[in-house]
């Protein structure tokens, strides 16, 4: 359930940083873009990038600090340097950036750059988690679970949870959810709470949560038994990335079940919801006439 975080992607993200594009990097624009992005972006190389990148950086751009740790840690146009990714990684964090924080707190974790010390690992994703960012709410749950820096702290580690499941952490709500479901770190099961976190989950885009909503709809957990909801969730799971096997022979039993028509009717419902879920996912726009931000 409590899986070892890697670090996060910083920006690499000259597209948005500078209107430039790495080879490699960019997305095929929609046809009645291309011409507009044309005008808008020039491709450069990754060795191109970096060098802008750390001209930024060192200008004291907290962002340009920050992505080009990665492009050091990563070896994107430039020789793969973990000392060099941790100093920057350093320099966000001393910018008050969560991100910052949270990398420093991952190379202190792993040993990458400097000797593990667990904790200087905890007290920078106790920082990275006091300022709000999701990943390090749910990376110190982990910590507190584990004992991992600091003293093991169970109920904590739940709240943590819930703090990270608020803020759009869509493994933390996962999480949340098989633990209320088995009744594990101190907390009663609770069939509606489970469900909950795993609705919660599911919505934010977690495959896993998908699954075990299907699951929930088979067994009639807290609910009536519905086949046809089964099958939307274990759709769902499997157009998110969940690995086949159990779910492909599972939905493929409700389909024989339900019949072409039926079958049909719960992939449209799956259409809608994934239609729902990328409108979810775009940025919202200020009004005509008004800056954003204004």
């Amino acid at each position: 359930m409590m899986k070892k975080q890697q670090f996060l992607s910083a920006a690499l993200a000259v597209a948005f940083f500078a209107g430039w594009v790495m080879a490699g990097e960019a997305a095929a624009p929609a046809p009645d873009q291309a011409q507009q992005q044309q005008q808008q972006q020039r491709v450069i190389s990754q060795a191109e990038a970096f060098t802008i990148m750390a001209g930024e950086a060192e200008k004291g751009s907290n962002a340009a600090m920050l992505t080009l740790g990665t492009m050091y840690e990563r070896g994107i146009g430039t020789p793969r340097n973990f000392i060099k990714a941790l100093e920057w990684y350093k320099k966000a964090a001393a910018a008050n950036m969560p991100e910052g924080f949270y990398n420093v707190g991952v190379c202190y974790e792993i040993g990458m750059g400097t000797s593990g010390d667990a904790a200087q690992a905890f007290g920078n994703f106790e920082k990275a988690a006091e300022l709000g960012l999701p990943q390090g709410l749910y990376k110190l749950a982990t910590l507190y679970f584990t004992g991992f820096g600091t003293t093991r702290n169970e109920a904590w580690g739940v709240e943590l949870l819930n703090r990270a499941a608020a803020a759009g952490h869509m493994t933390a709500a996962n999480d949340l959810g098989v633990i209320y479901f088995e009744g594990t770190y101190g907390q009663a099961k609770d069939t509606k709470k489970s469900f909950d976190m795993f609705k919660r989950s599911a919505d934010l885009g977690n495959a896993e949560a998908m699954k075990n909503l299907a699951v929930f709809y088979r067994d009639g957990v807290g609910r009536p038994a519905d086949p046809k909801e089964e099958l939307k969730w274990y759709i769902l799971s499997r157009r998110a990335g969940f690995p086949a096997g159990a779910v492909d022979a599972a939905a493929k039993k409700i389909m024989d079940a339900i019949g072409p028509d039926e079958t049909k009717k719960v992939e449209a419902t799956v259409d809608a919801w994934i239609a729902d879920f990328q409108k979810r996912q775009q940025p919202a726009q200020p009004p005509a006439g008004q800056q954003p931000g204004k």
